[in-house]
């Protein structure tokens, strides 16, 4: 009964409130609440609704707990469950302001605050299939039932229904302008479904939001083609359109609210007008994407710093700039900055998650001696970035390792200058095969075959006595093992995972899928399949994870220089259709053939460290193996229209085979 009375009397207070104050309505519609006499200060910090109200000359300072008495329904759930309290801040500039640039991404966390100091979180990038972080999961539409949402749908695995929260109550309208519900922080309002700027009716303000009518998954709406390892699943029954964020596009002029799910009105609180996000709804009544917001605010978030004095490398299409301090100073935190444009020159938010993180950056100094892994986060801009603390002086080179959405994987790398004091010249040869963790923990190394230029071997580390795993050995980056090896003086760099034991039998749509069950249990070694493209001297730093600490141990190696080797010729067939493969996986990694015509296809594979040792098709039944630097030949019997996937033998590197039907004669 308390709640519910509390329900009933929370919209109609902040409506009379913040008609009076018309000037500043975000001063005036936060619903706060009063620790009960005598309670703890502890008590008080978890208090319901908004603790406090600051304001300055420019914005509005709201405090809370992020929790309430009233139940705003399933838009107000975070998509991670908390485990403990915390103490929200969040600011709104009190003059909001349209912006005229790029607009900044909503945030990752929340990107607003309903009145009563409860988060708006972003429902829209916590989950994504696979976890790549290409096709996100609409998690609203996800724990519905279809009753509540629009693109929700029965699942065995709901096993409750949700509750009606308070803002499912405005849906009705009741013949009046919905009231604010909260704020974005761009400082612009968030208003319930009902709205109309005169001489217009008041009517539900309809989202321009549309499924897009497609069959596969395999092109984004901005018409990015992905690559085979970044398609999403069909659409069918387990995933019908309306799963993923990325199954809706943007149709101007097909609903009431632009592409930020918003419009400029007149309301009750902005009698001039101004610019207002609204609960989106169908007109059945049931909520529908976007929600709220959808990916950008529409006004801005802050300002940028343009990318000035940065270098860049160019790809095919993607471009990466990189920027940092024009003074780098070792012992001091510094920030390294990269921007990643489209070929429209958009910023790339979304880069695909392999091993669990969208960048690895490798930050490596000349002398072998300096190594840091790491891993820049994306602001709201749109710009990757950490804070690095770069022990010595002198030169280093970045690393970063990535894959932007319809790109294969690629390495770009960055050299930069740290001033400071170097660290004292050593000269790099080989150690022993046996080095020990910071815990004392022995690691041994050993190689399948003399370590020569241009062969194929193992790296094979035993870890600990050999006999059983080690205590506390946890999976780190999914994987059980990383290992970069960098050539003397940078000559060179790769970025090494483990073999996955059962790899080959991996099916193509649990691929990439990186958890501790995948994994199988803790090994008593990793083994690493690797290669060098000329002699010399190697850095190489493994890392594993125990007991939630990342141990890092290096080893040098000395690679000898190749053998001499007698070309042979390789005899191609008529028509063949050449795929190489190498660390960046397949090239091309979708390939287009005739219907009903034998194809023959060549793989051929590159002295780069790479683990295709093996080409499978798992729907035809077919497994070759494709020799170190050498080359496989399949022949394909004609094939009905359809695609078919292939796969190195640990399912890491996919492509596809897409049989076309001829042109139908006119």
């Amino acid at each position: 009964m308390i709640v519910l009375m509390t329900v009933g009397r929370v919209f109609p207070v902040f409506l009379c409130v913040s008609a009076v104050l018309q000037a500043q309505p975000v001063k005036s519609v936060w619903i706060q609440g009063n620790p009960p006499p005598g309670s703890t200060a502890a008590a008080a910090k978890v208090r319901p609704d908004v603790h406090s109200l600051q304001f300055t000359d420019s914005e509005v300072i709201v405090r809370s707990a992020g929790l309430s008495l009233a139940y705003l329904g399933p838009l107000e759930g975070p998509p991670v469950p908390r485990n403990e309290p915390r103490e929200f801040v969040f600011r709104f500039p009190l003059y909001p302001r349209q912006e005229t640039g790029n607009h900044a991404h909503v945030g990752s966390e929340y990107v607003g605050a309903f009145v009563n100091g409860v988060p708006i979180y972003n429902q829209f990038e916590a989950a994504s299939y696979m976890g790549q972080n290409i096709w996100h999961y609409d998690l609203i539409a996800r724990g519905d039932d279809g009753t509540r949402t629009v693109a929700g749908r029965p699942r065995k695995d709901l096993t409750h229904a949700q509750r009606t929260g308070l803002l499912e109550s405005l849906i009705p309208g009741n013949g009046q302008h919905s009231p604010i519900i909260g704020y974005a922080f761009d400082g612009f309002p968030i208003y319930g479904p009902w709205g109309g700027t005169p001489p217009e009716t008041l009517h539900r303000m309809r989202s321009s939001y549309r499924l897009r009518q497609i069959r596969t998954r395999e092109k984004l709406a901005n018409g990015i083609l992905l690559t085979p390892s970044q398609t999403g699943p069909p659409v069918g029954r387990e995933y019908p359109l309306g799963t993923f964020v990325e199954d809706y596009e943007y149709v101007e002029g097909s609903g009431d609210l632009d592409q930020y799910n918003g419009r400029v009105v007149k309301t009750p609180n902005y009698p001039e007008g101004i610019y207002a996000y609204f609960l989106s709804t169908a007109e059945d009544g049931r909520l529908t994407f976007p929600y709220l917001l959808a990916r950008e605010y529409y006004g801005s978030f802050y300002y940028a710093v343009p990318f000035t004095n940065a270098s860049q490398t160019r790809g095919e299409e993607a471009q990466i700039h990189f920027r940092a301090a024009s003074t780098l100073t070792a012992g001091q935190p510094v920030l390294l900055q990269f921007l990643i444009n489209d070929r429209l020159r958009r910023p790339v938010r979304y880069l695909e998650h392999v091993h669990e993180r969208p960048i690895h950056l490798m930050a490596i100094s000349q002398d072998l001696q300096d190594f840091a892994h790491i891993h820049p986060e994306v602001s709201e801009l749109g710009v990757w970035q950490i804070s690095h603390v770069f022990p010595h002086g002198g030169r280093y080179n970045l690393y970063a390792d990535f894959s932007a959405p319809g790109e294969l994987p690629r390495v770009e790398t960055f050299e930069i200058t740290v001033q400071g004091q170097p660290r004292v010249k050593s000269v790099l040869g080989p150690t022993p095969l046996t080095a020990k963790t910071s815990g004392g923990i022995p690691i041994t190394m050993e190689a399948s075959a003399p370590m020569r230029a241009f062969t194929e071997f193992e790296l094979r580390f035993q870890l600990g006595d050999g006999k059983t795993p080690i205590a506390g050995l946890e999976p780190y980056l999914g994987a059980w093992a990383h290992a970069a090896i960098v050539g003397e003086k940078l000559s060179s760099f790769a970025h090494l995972h483990p073999f996955e034991e059962g790899g080959s039998t991996v099916k193509l749509s649990e691929a990439h899928v990186h958890t501790p069950e995948s994994l199988g249990p803790a090994p008593k070694q990793v083994r690493i399949l690797t290669s060098f493209m000329q002699g010399g001297l190697y850095k190489l730093w493994l890392q594993f994870q125990v007991a939630g600490k990342v141990e890092t141990v290096p080893f040098v190696l000395k690679i000898a220089p190749p053998e001499p080797v007698e070309p042979k010729p390789l005899k191609v067939p008529k028509d063949a259709i050449f795929v190489y493969v190498g660390a960046k996986g397949f090239d091309p990694p979708r390939v287009f053939i005739p219907q009903d015509k034998a194809t023959t296809f060549i793989f051929l594979r590159s002295a780069e460290p790479n683990c295709a040792n093996k080409i499978v098709f798992p729907d035809l039944g077919i497994t070759r193996d494709i020799p170190f630097a050498g080359n496989t030949i399949i022949e394909l019997p004609p094939q009905g229209a359809g695609e078919l996937r292939f796969t190195c033998g640990m399912g890491m590197y996919r492509g596809s085979i897409v049989v076309v039907r001829p042109p139908e004669p006119e």
